[in-house]
């Protein structure tokens, strides 16, 4: 029987950032280059991604927000560079040898919470990551992406969402979450090549990922240097389902 939203899964963490390697789940469409795009309307298949993949060999195929920004720095919503960085300069431990790639438009809802989602989470368990990033595109990306974390954190590992439609995500119950504060659809860290914001961003949801509080609480944080890009004003408007 599938858990009720209203238990929210929650993992203490057991190892400080220095000592956790993450990996990154995204429901924002990423996929390598050399892997099949995912269909228009989603079949619920993910795609996995090497750790050592070069952030050049990622794309988007997502039609319900605006990736532009993503397709011209992937790390707008799939931050690796940053956390690879992180890593380098001693902030989390590592990056870890396999991230997940989801298009979360899925119209196949009792498969992906009773089959997908859980297979997903065991992926991550058998991989070398202690903690997990997560990551949206359109508007039910953000539940959807929930669903993942929620099987996530019932393995074991502490997860923490860098969410845009929070009053999508909330509906799901995430065990940690951030909300950048006006951010447009697509810029989960911000725009793109603005590495500065997007390392705050992240490290940011690293701090929340640190807290020990209640499960469920999301930091609404606003990052005045952020600049919407108004060729994609309103979208996360438009396209609510």
């Amino acid at each position: 029987m599938a858990m009720s939203r209203r238990c929210i899964p929650y993992t203490p963490r057991r190892l400080e950032l220095r000592e956790s390697t993450f990996a990154l789940v995204t429901t924002a469409g990423v996929h390598l280059r050399a892997q099949a795009p995912f269909p228009l309307d989603g079949d619920n298949s993910w795609r996995e991604v090497p750790g050592d993949v070069e952030s050049s060999q990622l794309m988007v195929t997502h039609e319900h927000y605006d990736h532009r920004h993503a397709d011209q720095d992937i790390n707008c919503v799939f931050p690796i560079d940053r956390l690879r960085e992180l890593a380098a300069s001693g902030v989390i431990k590592g990056v870890g040898n396999l991230h997940l790639g989801f298009m979360g438009y899925t119209q196949l809802l009792k498969d992906f919470y009773e089959r997908v989602a859980p297979e997903m989470a065991r992926l991550i368990e058998h991989s070398q990551a202690d903690a997990v990033l997560l990551t949206a595109g359109c508007p039910l990306c953000h539940r959807t992406v929930v669903g993942i974390q929620r099987e996530i954190e019932m393995l074991g590992i502490p997860t923490v969402l860098i969410t845009l439609v929070p009053e999508n995500s909330r509906q799901m119950g995430p065990s940690r979450a951030i909300h950048p504060v006006d951010f447009t659809l697509g810029d989960c860290t911000g725009g793109p090549f603005q590495k500065d914001l997007q390392r705050k961003v992240v490290l940011d949801a690293l701090k929340r990922w640190e807290e020990r509080i209640e499960a469920g609480v999301i930091w609404d944080i606003e990052y005045p240097e952020y600049q919407r890009d108004p060729a994609i004003e309103g979208t996360g408007e438009i396209m609510r389902e």
